[in-house]
């Protein structure tokens, strides 16, 4: 038997799991480029390098999907932060003067 064991015949080899692991990364990728209009982004700036740069934090990209990415994150961190629990505050008691 020359083929692997789950693959029809004539459909060629199942793929690894990093071939997997790749397609998926670029079809999040090609998604998230479909969806997100970086035209109108006002943090996302093309520099004369041909790299890319974030107006916000000043860090450089190679590509957009990296400058995405790191939107991402920033976002999440937001969304974390307003959906985590607020922390107890210090009580002020009132104190009342008596004159004597």
């Amino acid at each position: 038997m020359d083929r692997e064991w789950g693959s029809n015949p004539g459909s060629g080899d199942t793929a690894s799991a990093q071939n997997e692991a790749i397609d998926h990364r670029e079809r999040l990728w090609r998604l998230a480029l479909e969806t997100i209009d970086l035209a109108k982004d006002p943090y996302f700036m093309h520099n004369h390098l041909g790299s890319y740069e974030c107006k916000l934090c000043l860090t450089l990209h190679n590509n957009e999907g990296n400058y995405l990415a790191q939107t991402n994150l920033a976002k999440g961190a937001a969304r974390e932060a307003k959906e985590a629990p607020a922390q107890p505050q210090p009580h002020n008691r009132k104190v009342t003067l008596r004159k004597l």
